[in-house]
């Protein structure tokens, strides 16, 4: 009996165990085949901020796409691709059972390759290097330009595009199973709207590129609105490796038309529309002889040049040194640096949070008191220092008899690309309109028959002036000189501020004068 009931417990026992066993390979089989169902490997195709846009929605980020090709590895990718990897790579990876990616030069889409058209932030064809800006090494953190100005809002609005896979337990693509695209706003169009025409800064840039300015810049400035539609810096630097510029001649990086430098005599029209305000007789003439004392210092014009009897367009027209200094010796200066000081002389110029142009130097009613320096002031030599955007704005007065603020920023763009505008800006009367049409008429006469016949056109009526200004810096014994042009057009009834600087020339009229000259005509024949 006892034998009969050991028996039945092991047969009890050993059928609990094999009962139990059965479970727990159902279960690790349930759980094998759910690890095999869910597990996935994502493939990330790209990755981008916020945009940057210029004032036509162009983008002057992300510009340059390339067609990425998304795998699944197995034997009918192969046939797709042979001839576009190298065959050892290929075969290498579909035999790994791996996803992976590669450039194409031409779309597949088909069961096994999925292809997408992926954005670079930056090229080497990108516009407006130095305003747009660059990120680190990251790219997710903007160092200087509007990538560093408006870097939360870039970056809030990142996006990412994925591919997702179905693997088994050691991450190989699961045969049959589906692929999914996550487009996690990628696709978005949200971003910063400039006011640069990419058209007009690629016309002022590739006019620098082919000048012989070296060092400098080119500003176009939307007479109307004070929208900046061009601010070009040479030389520009790459973004793919700014360690190398920060050891290149010319400093790259410094964007030249926000930097200070001596102004010379692209401020004596200045001088001059400040006279006219106070009543002086642009006809009243004044004999130059080449050369004039003040206190105990002597100034003269250049090369020590005679000019003669010269009017005020005579004065300007020739670029007389020694009229402006007999000039500013009975102008009212409380009236000149007060016109200056509205022209936004000697103060920042903020386009952006963290982008504005150096304040530049205005002299002061004291330092004015010294008849020298006085004299200096008179051809934008001495003390005075402004950078290209400053000078710009003054011949926006000039040209309309109003100051108006420059603008870059146009306003921010959400998802669907809707903007929401920056205000406007608003301008204000600074001079006469009998001044501006008088200004407008000798400015005129500068080109057509002064020293700036080299910014004489018969496309389009150009008005400006000239300008060489020591720097008090010397290279190899020799002083180096800022040489500029500064004007408008059309010259009757201006649409256009263009300034042209070099900040090792020789002359404006050869140097600058004919960059000034090509920018405007393109922009006539555009």
């Amino acid at each position: 009996m006892l034998k009969r009931a050991l028996s039945l417990y092991i047969f009890i026992i050993f059928t609990f165990m094999a009962f139990l066993g059965r479970i727990v390979y159902i279960q690790r089989s349930d759980y094998s085949s759910a690890s095999q169902l869910g597990s996935n490997r994502t493939v990330t195709v790209g990755e981008k901020r916020g945009a940057i846009y210029d004032r036509n929605y162009v983008p002057l980020t992300d510009s340059e796409k390339s067609l990425l090709a998304v795998v699944t590895p197995c034997p009918g990718s192969y046939k797709y691709l042979k001839g576009k990897l190298q065959d050892d790579l290929l075969r290498e990876k579909i035999e790994s059972g791996y996803p992976f990616i590669c450039q194409v030069d031409e779309e597949i889409n088909n069961e096994y390759i999925r292809t997408f058209s992926v954005s670079e932030r930056y090229s080497g064809e990108n516009l407006a290097v130095h305003l747009t800006g660059y990120c680190d090494s990251t790219g997710q953190t903007g160092i200087t330009g509007i990538e560093r100005a408006f870097n939360a809002y870039l970056s809030e609005n990142s996006g990412r595009l994925t591919v997702t896979f179905d693997v088994d337990a050691v991450g190989r693509v699961l045969a049959g199973m589906n692929k999914t695209v996550n487009d996690s706003g990628y696709s978005s169009k949200a971003g910063v709207v400039l006011s640069i025409d990419s058209n007009v800064q690629k016309i002022a840039e590739e006019a620098l590129e082919n000048s012989r300015i070296k060092s400098g810049c080119a500003i176009v400035m939307h007479v109307h609105t004070g929208e900046l539609l061009a601010m070009a810096s040479v030389p520009e630097f790459d973004r793919s490796n700014v360690a190398a510029s920060l050891s290149q001649d010319n400093s790259p990086l410094v964007n030249k038309a926000l930097t200070a430098y001596s102004v010379g005599s692209v401020f004596k029209p200045i001088v001059a529309a400040a006279a006219l305000e106070n009543g002086y007789d642009p006809k009243e003439k004044y004999e130059c002889k080449g050369e004039i004392t003040i206190g105990d210092r002597s100034f003269s014009c250049y090369n020590h040049k005679a000019h003669g009897k010269v009017d005020m367009t005579g004065a300007l027209e020739s670029s007389c040194n020694t009229y402006f200094i007999n000039l500013i010796m009975k102008a009212d200066t409380d009236l000149l640096l007060s016109l200056c000081r509205q022209m936004g002389f000697g103060q920042k110029d903020i386009l952006a949070s963290t982008i504005a142009g150096a304040s530049g130097t205005l002299p002061q009613e004291k330092d004015l008191k010294i008849k020298g320096n006085l004299a200096n002031l008179a051809f934008g030599q001495g003390s005075l220092t402004a950078t290209p955007l400053q000078i710009a704005k003054a011949y926006h007065t000039l040209a309309t008899g109003n100051y108006i603020e420059p603008k870059l920023i146009m306003g921010l763009t959400d998802d669907m690309g809707l903007m929401t505008k920056e205000p406007e800006k608003t301008p204000f009367k600074l001079l006469s309109d009998e001044t501006v049409i008088t200004m407008r008429k000798m400015l005129l006469s500068v080109t057509e028959k002064g020293a700036a016949k080299k910014a004489h056109s018969d496309l389009v009526s150009l008005a400006g002036k000239t300008g060489t200004a020591q720097s008090g810096i010397y290279s190899d014994e020799r002083e180096i000189l800022r040489t500029w042009f500064a004007g408008f057009f059309p010259a009757n009834n201006p649409h256009y501020i263009v300034v042209v600087m070099n900040e090792n020339g020789s002359g404006g009229n050869t140097d600058c004068a004919p960059v000034f000259k090509a920018i405007c005509e393109r922009m006539v024949g555009n």
